[in-house]
């Protein structure tokens, strides 16, 4: 509600019977108040930030519903004790044309406000051109290339899989079915009575949404797990007319598409989720999760249909130009491929073309050249927390075998108990294993 509802008549009757010796607080006093707390946040934010040696951040502009235009600025950062912080310095109202230049001079704005302008590492955005052009305006940010958000970049690529007509017609088909139980509250009654009949899970449909990330794959996901209630409500004349049952009508053979679909999308899904982890870097998992899903999940079979080979042939080809997987001489080294080379478990860059390594491994060691004289002695014992699970279904379960090294034991995997042939005595907290090593 606005603060001016703390004045109003109404609100002062409703306090008069709730509370009578209630002293309602003017609307000035409140905004004095607000302003107040803003301050003392905004100092303990620029204290933590003056104290971070890099910061990355993240830009976005969006809409409001009433078509008024934002720009959001959130800043991260690594503190002291090795642990991920992240601030939102800035939601304010864009009035300019959404050029590079205004764009540019509204980042450099927020970034001179919190003291921070010469601490920028990389700004991470969407893959608008206008957004792109801005963020290599900037003067002093380290890393320009190749720093998109992973993951809308991949469901720009799923977005070019899924325009397929055959495709297209089936999910705007699953889209009415949902529709119609949104909008009517005695089919919906009906579906979750069917649900509770049938021993399932008393759940409601979901509708897709352009703007939402994997919410085609959730609504065809959770239709096709109530397949069998969404059919007895739709053959129930006395809800459904006959007219509307055959427009709503699925056959056999969509319902294997559906579940098709369902099949290939959720490789997708997973690795979305796994790319917006606020708590552990994602960076670093990227390029490896991109070539795995595409080698494991998309790979082309014999047996594969009409819909599974044009949507498997797009996404990779999208996958591919998109992250830019091949290598060719002209290619600069990213960002991402020298966070996977510094993570321990994509450290031999398998994912990797055979001439990308030694580049990379090149440009690792010019970087610890360059920063050579800091002092990165300082050991911090910190919890680890176990991330792998949806890593194991995206890589293969034999791909990850133990992540911690048991300390009491140290040639032993804490996970499997086994002595194993190896292991990194600089005192690394996790280590990987290849498949024929293992055991």
């Amino acid at each position: 509600m606005p603060l001016s509802f703390c004045s109003s008549s109404g609100f002062k009757q409703f306090m008069s019977i709730v509370e009578p010796n209630y002293i309602i607080c003017k609307e000035g006093a409140i905004k004095q108040r607000l302003k107040g707390f803003k301050s003392s946040v905004e100092v303990l934010i620029k204290k933590e930030l003056k104290d971070a040696r890099s910061v990355s951040c993240t830009s976005d502009c969006w809409s409001s519903i009433a078509q008024e235009s934002y720009i959001t600025v959130t800043a991260h950062f690594i503190d002291d004790q090795w642990c991920p912080k992240s601030y939102t310095l800035t939601t304010h109202k864009l009035d300019d044309r959404h050029t590079a230049s205004n764009l540019s001079n509204q980042l450099e704005i927020t970034f001179n406000k919190w003291e921070i302008d010469q601490k920028i590492m990389a700004v991470v955005t969407d893959n608008a051109k206008n957004v792109l052009n801005a963020v290599n305006l900037l003067d002093n940010i380290t890393e320009k290339d190749d720093l998109t958000c992973a993951a809308h970049t991949l469901q720009l690529a799923v977005n070019n899989g899924l325009k397929y007509d055959k495709i297209d017609s089936l999910i705007q088909l699953c889209s009415k079915i949902v529709c119609h139980f949104k909008h009517s509250n005695l089919a919906s009654q009906y579906l979750k009575d069917k649900q509770d009949q049938l021993g399932l899970t008393t759940e409601s449909l979901i509708q897709s949404c352009r703007t939402r990330w994997n919410s085609i794959y959730m609504m065809l996901d959770r239709l096709y797990k109530n397949r069998c209630p969404i059919s007895n409500v739709l053959a129930d004349r006395s809800l459904t007319t006959a007219a509307m049952a055959h427009k709503f009508e699925v056959t056999e053979h969509q319902w294997t598409d559906v579940e098709t679909l369902i099949k290939l999308l959720k490789p997708l899904q997973i690795m979305t989720t796994v790319f917006c982890g606020e708590k552990y870097c994602s960076i670093s998992m990227v390029r490896p999760l991109v070539n795995a899903v595409i080698e494991k999940h998309l790979k082309h079979n014999v047996s594969d249909d009409e819909i599974t080979e044009h949507f498997k042939t797009t996404v990779i080809r999208e996958l591919s130009d998109r992250f830019k997987l091949l290598w060719c001489p002209s290619s600069v080294v990213s960002a991402r491929q020298i966070a996977s080379f510094l993570d321990p478990r994509f450290k031999d860059l398998e994912h990797e073309m055979v001439d990308a390594r030694e580049e990379i491994q090149t440009r690792v060691k010019n970087l610890i050249k360059e920063i050579a004289e800091i002092n990165c002695d300082v050991q911090i014992e910190t919890p680890v927390t176990k991330h792998h699970g949806a890593l194991e279904f995206l890589f293969g379960d034999d791909y990850f075998c133990g992540i911690f090294i048991d300390f009491k034991m140290p040639n032993v995997c804490s996970v499997c108990k086994k002595t194993q042939q190896s292991v990194d005595h600089a005192g690394v907290s996790f280590h990987r294993f290849l498949k024929d090593t293992i055991h």
